[in-house]
C-alpha cells in the first residue's frame, strides 16, 4: 500500500453499520492477511497511537471471519496512518504535572449485541500515558449507566496510575485530585 492515498478520517461515519458478522466462511489467505494488519495496527495503536484505539477494538472482533468490507476497513486505517505519519506523543516538561482524564461512552453501539463501548484517556505533561477503548461486558439499560459504567473503568485507571505514579516517587507540587471529564 505504498503508493495508496491518505486518508484525513479513521474510518467511514457509517462504519458501525457496515461492519457486520460474516455469514460466510472467509477464504484462509484473507483471515491470514487480515489478521497480520489488525497486528501491525495494535502495534502501532499501544505504543504511540491512541487515536487508533476504537478501530482497532472494532476492527479485532472480526479477526477470524471476515469480509472484503473489514479488509477494505482495515485498509483505510492504514491510509489513515500513511497521512498522519508525522503524529505522535509529545510531552511538554515546562508544562504543569496535571494528571487528568478523559471519557465516553455509546449506548448499545454494537448493533448486532447493542453493547456499549467506552473508552478512556489519561495525560501526564501534556502527553498520553494511557488509553482504552473497547466494549462493555455488560448491557447497559440507559445511556446514564452505559456513561456510569465507562466513568467507574476510567475511575479504576486513575487510582492504579495514581498507585504507579505514587511508587515512581512522583510528586505533585499542588496534591491535588485527579480530574475526569466526561461528556454529560
Amino acid at each position: 500500500m505504498n503508493d495508496a492515498a491518505g486518508k484525513s478520517t479513521l474510518m467511514e461515519t457509517n462504519a458501525l453499520k457496515i461492519l457486520v458478522k460474516n455469514t460466510t466462511t472467509a477464504p484462509p489467505d484473507d483471515i491470514t492477511l487480515y489478521q497480520s494488519i489488525i497486528r501491525s495496527l495494535m502495534y502501532a495503536m499501544t505504543q504511540t497511537r491512541p487515536d487508533l484505539a476504537f478501530a482497532v477494538s472494532l476492527l479485532s472482533r472480526f479477526a477470524s471471519n471476515l469480509s472484503q468490507a473489514h479488509i477494505g476497513a482495515a485498509k483505510r486505517v492504514i491510509r489513515y496512518l500513511k497521512n498522519t505519519r508525522n503524529l505522535g506523543i509529545t510531552y511538554n516538561g515546562s508544562q504543569n504535572g496535571d494528571f487528568r482524564g478523559y471519557t465516553d461512552a455509546d449506548w448499545a453501539g454494537d448493533h448486532e449485541t447493542r453493547a456499549s463501548t467506552s473508552a478512556y484517556v489519561f495525560f501526564l505533561f501534556g502527553g498520553t500515558i494511557t488509553w482504552k477503548s473497547s466494549r462493555q461486558t455488560t448491557i447497559a439499560l440507559s445511556s446514564t449507566e452505559s456513561e456510569y459504567y465507562g466513568l467507574t473503568n476510567a475511575a479504576k485507571e486513575a487510582i492504579w496510575l495514581q498507585n504507579l505514579l505514587t511508587e515512581l516517587e512522583y510528586e505533585d507540587d499542588e496534591h491535588i485530585p485527579t480530574h475526569i471529564y466526561r461528556d454529560n
